[in-house]
């Protein structure tokens, strides 16, 4: 027996479960990481157990850059467990020719202008609202940074007409829509101001390129007005600004029979940025941000907002003399399906990996949610095999919505004490030498 090389496979499962030895008649070894913290009811017959914690909780989280999104964001929803949300943003928009000849305007008759943007996705259950467009009074600028949080100053006029509720629409993104003699992919299409439309028309025949334009007319303000829905409902909107058919639109006669229309564009060569406004005072996500100890129970992960965190402790007490096989975290979520207000389809999981440096690393910055499991299953064997080798620290993981900027995506996390049946677990796999 003493020329026989003894190697142990552990698992741990939230937990270090000792398989035992390999080799048939050796008694299996008790251990004592996090001892008693096992929950009522889960003692393992595996002749010794040790329990491997996990601590939960969220990261409040500021100066988020929101210019430039791949989605502009617009509506406002009541989430019983982060609060209220609002989204809005501010866009220049563009010519799609220049300096084109209307002819002679005493005899234009302006018909209608559309601004339209095509459906990308929704968050929330559509109700009807009351959209919102201002001017912009001041010029966006390629210089400047622009975060969720940022303002910029505009005309206090309201371009929807009001008269007859042009602006209180039911947004409907599985619709198709129809304009003129023609059926396109749904879009949200707010009726605005013709008064307006002349005087576009007519900066545009006076502009020999955008800069000009730009220096005269510096954009849109799109918003939603209106009390906030009560809570679990509403709903916001992703549109399209990279789409030919999100666009301004006027629409005309000439001559009292030529109808006629000339686009304005929105695209992603021009400005733009999601202005948001939160409100969680009173909701679960406050109670974790303000205290860690109930993200035992749940934690959370917001758009904008919050990033989730989970800390292994006992993760330093592995023995260095392993090789190590796997390390898998499962993540499960508090969702029921159909729920509007469902989990990102994929995050991104990064940490601090040294001492004395604030930078958070990506470790992986796709992994999709597992419907059937209603988790995010998250590979850690590279930054646990660096954790064994000392080379990087111990201080956790950071999960977040993969489109932080650009979405208003929230995840409720089950945590370690939850009531939910599923808990999070860190699962590795490793022979000891």
């Amino acid at each position: 027996m003493n020329s026989m090389v003894w190697r142990k496979v552990m698992i741990l499962s939230a937990v270090f479960l000792c398989l035992g030895l390999l080799t048939l008649g050796c008694k299996k070894e008790k251990k004592s990481i996090g001892e008693g913290v096992l929950p009522p009811g889960s003692t393992m017959e595996s002749g010794g157990i040790d329990t491997f914690s996990l601590r939960t909780y969220s990261l409040s989280v500021d100066s988020v850059i929101a210019q430039n999104p791949q989605f502009n964001l617009l509506g406002h929803y009541n989430d019983p467990e982060v609060g209220r949300v609002k989204a809005s943003f501010y866009t220049q928009i563009s010519l799609s020719g220049f300096s084109p000849d209307f002819g002679d305007f005493d005899e234009i008759k302006i018909d209608s202008m559309v601004l339209a943007f095509r459906y990308s996705g929704i968050y929330g259950d559509p109700i009807k609202e009351v959209f919102e467009v201002y001017e912009l009074d001041e010029e966006l600028s390629e210089d400047e940074t622009y975060y969720y949080f940022s303002t910029v100053a505009r005309k206090n006029q309201n371009l929807v007409p009001m008269e007859n509720n042009e602006g209180y629409i039911l947004p409907n993104p599985t619709k198709p829509s129809v304009v003129g003699n023609d059926t396109i992919d749904p879009h949200l299409r707010i009726p605005m101001d013709t008064t307006l439309a002349r005087e576009l028309l007519l900066l545009a025949s006076n502009s020999p390129s955008n800069e000009d334009f730009f220096n005269a007319f510096k954009g849109f303000f799109v918003t939603v007005a209106g009390n906030t829905p009560s809570v679990g409902r509403g709903a916001v909107y992703y549109l399209e600004s990279t789409t030919p058919s999100s666009k301004l639109t006027v629409y005309y006669t000439q001559s009292d029979t030529l109808k006629a229309e000339f686009d304005f564009l929105i695209s992603s060569q021009l400005i733009d940025f999601n202005h948001m406004e939160f409100d969680r005072m009173g909701t679960a996500l406050e109670r974790v941000i303000e205290d860690t100890l109930p993200g035992q129970e749940a934690f959370f992960a917001q758009a904008f907002q919050a990033r989730a965190k989970v800390e292994f402790p006992t993760l330093n007490d592995l023995p260095e003399n392993i090789a190590l096989h796997s390390a898998t975290l499962e993540l499960p979520v508090s969702y029921f399906t159909g729920n509007s207000l469902y989990p990102s389809a994929s995050v991104t999981v990064g940490a601090k990996l040294f001492e004395g440096d604030d930078q958070v690393y990506l470790l992986n910055d796709n992994v999709e949610y597992n419907q059937q499991r209603k988790a995010y299953i998250i590979n850690l064997r590279p930054y646990v095999q660096n954790i064994i080798n000392n080379e990087v620290i111990n201080d956790g993981i950071i999960v977040s919505p993969r489109f932080f900027n650009t979405t208003t995506e929230r995840i409720m996390f089950n945590g370690p004490n939850t009531s939910n049946k599923s808990i999070p677990r860190l699962n590795v796999v490793y022979t000891e030498f």
